[in-house]
């Protein structure tokens, strides 16, 4: 009587690829211990290349960040300068007298203008310090940014146009015109806060700035 050489081939499993516990072998894996998605079901989904990759900026994004930070700090400049010739023009046209009342007026409305011009600056600086900062977040492809700062350039256009028809401080002189370099300085502000609005709000929508920012909100 002949008994087989393997008693354990009559179980009905194949031999070849398969181990003696009865379990398939698990797949071979490649080269670096990476192994492919679908021969492991239980890892996440790749991530997207276009996902993966860091949108490029373009020029015109860049730029418009640039205006942002160097406009505002430009336009304080000349708020302070403005505030210097104003002032230099009040104290030669009304203390220029020896008498104690004209002195005492004349302390009085220079007290006054330093209060305004104070309070002016500290909201010129206000601005320009969320201008910069948001202007950074612009860089970085924040879509929220982008709109944060076009509705501000939408109120400092207004408020040059205001600048400009008015000519500036009105109601400190009635009598006497006010030197022409303040003039110069007030209608050069609102000059520049029209010009660089405006191409600031073109420049972030254009066809290349909206695919930077569509492209940098699905990656973040």
């Amino acid at each position: 009587m002949n008994f087989p050489q393997n008693p354990w081939q009559q179980g009905g499993y194949p031999q070849s690829g398969t181990p003696s516990g009865g379990f398939p072998q698990q797949p071979q894996q490649q080269p670096g211990g990476y192994q492919p998605y679908s021969q492991n079901p239980f890892s996440a989904p790749p991530v997207p290349m276009h996902e993966m990759a860091v949108p490029q900026r373009p020029a015109q994004v860049e730029t418009a960040f640039w205006i942002a930070v160097v406009l505002p700090l430009l336009v304080t400049v000349l708020n302070v300068v403005s505030y210097l010739v104003l002032q230099g023009h009040v104290r030669e046209s009304i203390g220029g007298g020896t008498d104690d009342v004209e002195r005492e007026v004349a302390s009085a409305v220079n007290g006054v203008m330093l209060v305004f011009f104070i309070i002016l600056t500290i909201f010129y600086l206000i601005l320009t310090g969320l201008w910069i900062t948001f202007g950074f977040k612009l860089r970085a492809g924040r879509n929220w940014a982008r709109i944060t700062l076009t509705i501000l350039a939408g109120f400092w256009a207004m408020s040059s146009l205001g600048t400009i028809g008015s000519g500036g401080m009105a109601g400190l002189s009635d009598t006497e015109a006010l030197p022409g370099s303040y003039y110069a300085l007030s209608y050069a502000q609102g000059g520049l806060g029209i010009i660089g609005t405006v191409a600031f709000v073109a420049l972030v929508f254009l066809p290349k700035s909206n695919a930077f920012f569509d492209a940098a909100s699905r990656r973040y």
